[in-house]
């Protein structure tokens, strides 16, 4: 039966570690994207850092075994067994903190790992202990010294700093910590895309093997598996950009000028120093992603699915509003805001963006623009009233 077959899998020696630590991390990873998880009510029951200790009819009766669970007090009064799972998620990342997976087997483990730990940060209780248990020091060590493990690091802030649109003080807290541990030098680098800073993906990973970098260009089915690789380490790099835009705006979203460790005029600041060569870079990524969005949205409406999806009766400006957003206009988005940030705050910025836009034959008016229509999607809340801000503002 299933239970003979669970034995033998449990009990079989010749599966090794690593292939059963991958399979259990994947596992884990779908049932934390999963959305009963996220959207349960943070009621502690499934908080990752004081899970029930599970108990099957394969653990053993030895004395001498230690437990890998704490005894905490229960809601009821009785002592409860329980498992630290954020410990145990960032003890697995920390061993890769300085080196990298060394196999393809280790590093798909790795990667499972950030997804679970990311999906679990959709959850305020587990982004508070993700917090006290030093995890964006953590993330920010891998970011340091650049190995892969920083890929999965930026993925994990994005989501710690980010937080949905009713949440705030969580996400605020760890904003500051963020601040604290130094983050503005590790993710600003990141921002300006330079190459000093980015992590690079594992050798025994497809977007860090030679191959990738060498990329594809004859015909031979080396040169297909080298254009694989090729794509590979392309979509590495956007992923760099596509989370370091959003950890900025979490950053401008959650940090005001009464926030700890004077991080308001710290951040701030950043955009102002080096001749406000920042805003260039935010002026950069905004045109980029808006013409990324609007062509998405005329693809769109040119292609066979806007074509059948009109057949269907489906609304068909909603499904270009969400090709567009896709395609880009997320991130143009995120970017309108964050060059707000700077504008609203700084007279200097305000008038160096000014001059840099109708340099480019552009203006503040695409700005406002982007901001209108992020804040038509948006629930009323604290986020939808800073962008008001920042549209009435600018």
């Amino acid at each position: 039966g299933d239970s003979d077959e669970a034995t033998t899998i449990a009990t079989d020696s010749s599966i090794s570690p690593a292939v059963i630590k991958l399979h259990a991390s994947e596992i884990l990873s779908a049932i934390l994207q999963h959305e009963d998880y996220s959207g349960q009510t943070n009621d502690g029951l499934c908080k990752l850092s004081s899970l029930p200790k599970y108990s099957s009819a394969f653990d053993d009766d030895d004395p001498d075994r230690k437990p890998a669970a704490s005894s905490k007090e229960g809601e009821n009064g009785t002592k409860q067994s329980t498992i630290d799972g954020m410990e145990i998620l960032l003890l697995a990342i920390a061993a890769y903190r300085k080196q990298d997976p060394q196999v393809e087997v280790d590093c798909e483990f790795l990667e499972n790992v950030f997804d679970a730990l990311a999906a679990s940060l959709l959850r305020e209780d587990n982004v508070a202990d993700f917090v006290d248990a030093e995890g964006i020091e953590l993330m920010l060590r891998c970011l340091r010294q650049k190995v892969h493990a920083g890929g999965g690091a930026l993925k994990v802030l994005n989501f710690a700093l980010s937080g949905a649109s009713s949440s705030a003080n969580v996400n605020r807290t760890a904003c500051e910590t963020f601040v604290s541990a130094g983050g503005l030098k590790v993710i600003f680098p990141l921002y300006m895309s330079r190459k000093s800073a980015i992590p690079c993906p594992a050798a025994c990973s497809e977007g860090g093997s030679n191959l990738a970098k060498k990329g594809g260009k004859n015909g031979s089915s080396s040169s297909k598996r080298a254009k694989r690789a090729a794509q590979a380490r392309k979509r590495w790099l956007v992923e760099i950009e596509r989370n370091s835009i959003n950890v900025m705006y979490a950053l401008t979203r959650h940090i005001s000028q009464d926030s700890k460790y004077d991080a308001h005029a710290r951040l701030l600041v950043k955009f102002v120093e080096e001749e406000c060569e920042k805003c260039d870079r935010t002026i950069e990524l905004c045109l980029k992603y808006d013409e990324k969005a609007r062509i998405a949205e005329y693809q769109y409406f040119r292609s066979d699915a806007a074509e059948e999806a009109e057949q269907l009766g489906v609304d068909i400006e909603l499904a270009a509003l969400d090709a567009k957003l896709r395609g880009g206009g997320d991130l143009f988005h995120r970017t309108c805001a964050i060059l707000s940030f700077a504008c609203v705050f700084s007279k200097r910025c305000h008038g160096h963006v000014r001059d840099q836009l109708k340099m480019k034959g552009s203006g503040i008016t695409v700005i406002k623009e982007g901001l209108t229509e992020f804040a038509a999607l948006l629930a009323d809340g604290h986020q939808k009233s800073q962008i008001e801000r920042f549209i009435a503002e600018i």
